[in-house]
This record gives C-alpha cells, structure tokens and sequence, in this order.
C-alpha cells in the first residue's frame, strides 16, 4: 500500500483518511494498532478505557473507509495537553496520518485554552523524534530509565 499523491495529507490509494472522536467500538482495533507499534510499555483496555473517560475529547481515530488506521490519546489538566499515546497502522505510516492527527488534538486543545503541549517519546524511537520535531516539538529533558526493562525517554514540549 502506499501513497501515489497527496502523500502528507492521509490521502491513500483507498482513499482520505477521516479523523474522528474515539468510540467504545475502536478499542480493539486500537488495540491491535498498540500491540504491534510498541514493544514494550503497551496501554492495555482498562487504561485506554480509563483515560478515555477522563479526558474526554482528546481521543481522535484515523477511520479508513470503518477501518481504524491510526490514533492518538491526549491528557488535559487545566494548563497543559499532554500527547500520552500515538500510533498508525504500519501499512499506514508514512502517509501524513500522524501528523494530520496530532494537529486535530492540537485544535481541540486550542479551542480549551490550552497553550502548551508536552510527551514523553524513547530515545531509540527515532521516527516519532523526527515528527515531533517538524511539528514545533523541542526536546527539553532526557528522562532517566525508571526500573528493569525501562529505556530512556525524552521530555518535549511544545507551544501552541
């Protein structure tokens, strides 16, 4: 599968990408998008359940024609959006999805009164460094490993 045009629009050779709120009925298909982009420290059900009923309205799904292509799961407190989680199907990637779907977060935290952005990304995760990167994201701490099977992370930040 690839993209013949329109490549950093989620435009696909099956179609546009539509970007959507997060339903009940996405989480396995959620769920099997997670289990194959991370390797370790995977959000199970209960936690994107939980966080989902938390922070209601940052939680956004990429839908390819009723298919689940992509996600990203946002926290909110009164200051801050916080991206916790974003994933694109591999036969997906490359195609604008991500992007397109962290600028949908970003509105909707706009549109809260928030003005900064920050995530937490591991070091050896260099493709989501390089998006982060082009979409304004500036690295602002390295996170020390915080126990057995744990790798470094980065702190960035953003404004909006």
């Amino acid at each position: 599968m690839g993209c013949q045009s329109n490549c950093g629009s989620g435009e696909t050779e099956q179609g546009h990408v539509q970007l959507r709120p997060f339903t009940l009925q996405d989480i396995d298909r959620i769920l099997d998008i997670e289990d194959h982009s991370f390797e370790t420290q995977a959000f199970s059900k209960s936690q994107f359940e939980e966080i989902s009923r938390q922070h209601p309205g940052a939680f956004y799904v990429g839908d390819l024609s009723g298919e689940v292509v992509g996600y990203i799961l946002g926290t909110i407190t009164e200051e801050a959006g916080e991206l916790r989680s974003l994933a694109v199907d591999r036969h997906f990637r490359n195609l604008g999805v991500g992007r397109r779907l962290v600028e949908e977060i970003f509105n909707r935290f706009r549109e809260m009164g928030i003005r900064t952005c920050s995530l937490k990304v591991r070091t050896d995760n260099e493709p989501a460094i390089r998006l982060y990167k082009k979409i304004g994201f500036e690295i602002t701490k390295l996170l020390e490993s915080e126990g057995e099977g744990d790798v470094e992370a980065y702190l960035m930040k953003t404004s909006l």
